[in-house]
């Protein structure tokens, strides 16, 4: 005979002092990066770390559009990952945050209709933000 534990009644406090319950626990542990899909986002995009943990973004611009990036727990290494994707009409750019270091250059996002970019960005637990492109 197995035996399951429950959590879902229980909580739980990290050294960051953030309490979670037993049923967000599972979920954090058991779940994949979130995705946040931000569909004609405008001429300006915030991209915030989550409270814990990774993110995921999928912009879906229809304009010209100027992301910046914020968030991040002191102490937690997190990463976000963009992925950027043309519309139909294609020609939408993208401008990378002054705030993120790019050791090798800031990410090219291809203009083409269709063209997906991918970047990840890193919080380095105390107070700077890095770059770096996965594909495009």
């Amino acid at each position: 005979m197995s035996t399951l534990l429950d959590f879902s009644a229980g909580v739980a406090t990290g050294a960051g002092g953030n309490t979670l319950s037993g049923g967000q626990i599972v979920d954090a542990v058991t779940s994949g990066t979130p995705i946040l899909t931000k569909l004609n986002p405008g001429a300006s995009c915030n991209l915030a770390f989550a409270s814990y943990g990774n993110i995921g973004y999928r912009i879906l611009p229809d304009q010209d559009c100027a992301l910046s990036v914020s968030g991040g727990n002191v102490g937690e290494l997190q990463t976000m990952r963009v992925f950027t994707q043309q519309p139909y009409g294609g020609n939408c750019e993208i401008t990378w945050p002054d705030n993120v270091i790019w050791p090798e250059g800031a990410a090219f996002v291809d203009s083409r209709i269709g063209a997906i970019c991918c970047v990840e960005i890193m919080w380095d637990g105390a107070s700077r933000y890095y770059g770096r492109l996965i594909f495009g």
